[in-house]
């Protein structure tokens, strides 16, 4: 069994690639309103995903948000590896320092994985084809801006300029983007701020605009990513 290293992922998130923009917003880092911590804004110290990793000292100055990264060896197989990591505003993924890649242990060398990234609100992507792990093990570079990934990238992501990103308005995370979204979660969250599952646009607020401009437009949208066996 072998450790890996993925040197560099690239993914973008939908709500927080807007107007232009040539990097991602870090609003829920920068937050300075009522709730926000100097170093961490209202993002969690504690990942939302695993609760196994946290950061005491602060997190990155331009990280956008928490993502979980999983390895599975066939589409619909059995996750593999599991690795929490920070989404940057220029798209990478990295450990807590913002500055190294995301290592998984336990993997067979010679042996394709798929890489999938989940966000907490937003529609889980995984690569079109499984990358493979050889003896050399210098790090893998993985891409999914460029809309290679399982599914094909009309369904699985939004198309933003000429890169594809996550798909927003999974309120409850279940891959569906559907009327609980809105009636069990964003009618529930609509006027607070913090770090909030319903607001799709992170931007640390949850208002008509997170309903209007994402939840309506992705209605009816599901992740693309086989169920496991």
């Amino acid at each position: 069994m072998r450790r890996i290293l993925i040197t560099v992922l690239t993914v973008i998130i939908g709500t927080s690639l807007l107007f232009g923009q040539t990097t991602m917003s870090t609003a829920l880092r920068s937050a300075t309103y009522e709730g926000s911590l100097s170093g961490y804004g209202v993002i969690p110290a504690t990942d939302p995903y695993l609760g196994t990793v946290t950061v005491n000292d602060g997190l990155p100055e331009n990280m956008v948000d928490w993502v979980l990264v999983e390895l599975r060896a066939t589409s619909n197989g059995a996750t593999i590896a599991q690795a929490v990591g920070c989404l940057l505003n220029d798209g990478s993924v990295t450990d807590t320092t913002g500055l190294s890649g995301l290592t998984f242990e336990g993997l067979e060398s010679n042996t394709p994985y798929y890489v999938i990234v989940r966000h907490r609100n937003h529609l889980a992507v995984m690569s079109a084809e499984g990358v493979l792990i050889d003896d050399t093990n210098t790090g893998y570079d993985v891409d999914l801006t460029g809309g290679n990934v399982y599914g094909g990238a009309s369904l699985a992501m939004k198309q933003v300029g000429t890169e594809y990103a996550m798909t927003a308005g999974d309120a409850d995370s279940n891959n569906f983007i559907q009327t609980t979204d809105k009636n069990a979660v964003w009618n529930l969250q609509t006027g607070m701020s913090g770090y909030r599952e319903s607001d799709f646009d992170l931007n640390g607020f949850v208002q008509t605009t997170d309903k209007n401009n994402y939840y309506v437009k992705n209605v009816g949208k599901a992740s693309q990513i086989p169920s496991q066996n």
